[in-house]
């Protein structure tokens, strides 16, 4: 996530700031160490400059003067002119990864390690259409900051290090990077954008059956991941009965456990809900599809029946079947819709004639498929739509996000470092 990877660059960067001040880490650093941390530096620089550019594309449009660029403009362009002026390439996987036996090397690679992961988060829910004003904001200071904790230590070690490679032009850059985290710190920051970004993909729970409420989660977690494929229409109707069964099971488990009233009521709705569309999707049909992810929820039907009621359960595991449940609901959702897009589900309707094409003597109901989206709409969409697509909770902010901004700050900027509630006179 954002906040991860941003916490590894801003920790690693604020304990080479200090050791800059305190101690003598870098004047003994080799000819080959130099160029390696030359190459961390470069992949940081190309972190802050992906920072700039989702926080604000308007960038990128070009033919601007230094009397017309914004902060953040005059920022992507300092920072471009400091990469071409770079020698050290990007550094390698395996740079990244190694540890180095220099302390002062070892950091500079934490820092490009945060950085290199951190490019990952901006495709992944970190771009301007995606996030808020103040996320944009938020973004955009972070990586202000990040470029001035990288000027500071340009200027230190360009005195100190033997052989260093200074950024061109690095005043330009330190001052850009100055008024560009004025400006986007104007605002109040939107802290909740370090709950975004990429984030490692679900993968399949191979193996033997786990015991008790674990071959239940297992089933579960192996039918989130198999509903990545568009079930056809019988399957999907077996899915929506499996999680039918296990809701109504699950809540009872759930009513056994201290604490677990909440879920037992969420679940038995969630089940009631499942009722009604395996009703509603009673003559849906499509032949679009596989069956793979049915056969997932079978099992997890099946082991949820053969729990007893007083089978112990933790409070974790409900936990972890409530947020299974949660990503279920929505993945199904959007199988329904999308189904309906490219009408690869269609509903049968029986129409007032009788089938003369039919052999036997007894003559059936004509019938023909619709496309679930034609007027007035098949209620299953309504259903998918408003019951299992929750309303978005209010985003959750990380603790200690802004007690890291604040200590990182302060590493840059000495001045800053003060008594956040100083004692008045007339306390004493």
């Amino acid at each position: 996530m954002y906040g991860d990877n941003t916490a590894q660059l801003r920790d690693a960067l604020t304990s080479l700031m200090q050791l800059g001040r305190n101690s003598r880490g870098s004047d003994d650093l080799p000819a080959d160490a130099i160029q390696l941390v030359g190459s961390f530096r470069h992949s940081i620089t190309v972190w802050c400059q992906h920072g700039v550019r989702a926080s604000n594309p308007s960038t990128e449009l070009g033919e601007t003067t230094p009397r017309t660029r914004g902060p953040a403009e005059e920022l992507r362009v300092r920072l471009a002119e400091a990469r071409v002026g770079y020698t050290a390439p990007l550094p390698t996987v395996e740079q990244l990864a190694t540890p180095h036996p220099h302390h002062v090397v070892d950091l500079w690679r934490q820092a490009a390690r945060g950085a290199a992961l951190g490019e990952h988060d901006f495709p992944a829910g970190l771009s301007y259409g995606d996030v808020t004003d103040d996320q944009a904001m938020t973004v955009l200071k972070d990586a202000a900051e990040t470029t001035r904790a990288l000027t500071g230590l340009d200027r230190r070690y360009a005195t100190a290090v033997s052989g260093w490679e200074p950024i061109v032009e690095v005043n330009l850059l330190g001052r850009a990077a100055v008024v560009c985290a004025a400006h986007a710190g104007y605002g109040e920051p939107d802290y909740a954008v370090d709950r975004r970004g990429w984030r490692p993909p679900v993968r399949l729970a191979d193996g033997p059956t786990l015991p008790l409420l674990g071959g239940v989660l297992q089933a579960e977690n192996n039918l989130l991941v198999r509903l990545g494929y568009q079930p056809d229409g019988h399957s999907l109707r077996l899915i929506l009965d499996s999680q039918r069964i296990v809701s109504h099971h699950a809540s009872n488990l759930a009513q056994a456990v201290s604490g677990g009233g909440e879920l037992a009521a969420r679940w038995v709705e969630r089940a009631e809900t499942y009722t009604l569309l395996v009703d509603q999707t009673r003559n849906l049909r499509g032949l679009v599809g596989h069956g793979v992810a049915a056969a997932q929820g079978a099992l997890a039907a099946a082991r949820v029946q053969n729990l007893s009621p007083n089978t112990p359960i933790e409070a974790r595991a409900l936990r972890h079947l409530d947020a299974l449940f949660t990503h279920i609901d929505r993945r199904i959702a959007d199988t329904i819709a999308a189904g309906a897009d490219d009408r690869s589900y269609l509903m049968r309707i029986g129409i007032p004639r009788a089938d003369l094409s039919a052999g036997g003597a007894v003559k059936q109901q004509r019938s023909r498929h619709i496309p679930l989206e034609v007027p007035p709409g098949a209620p299953v969409l309504d259903t998918a739509k408003t019951r299992l697509r929750p309303e978005p909770a209010e985003p959750h902010v990380p603790v200690g996000s802004a007690q890291s901004r604040a200590s990182f700050t302060r590493s840059i900027d000495p001045s800053q470092r003060q008594t956040l509630h100083p004692l008045s006179e007339l306390s004493l």
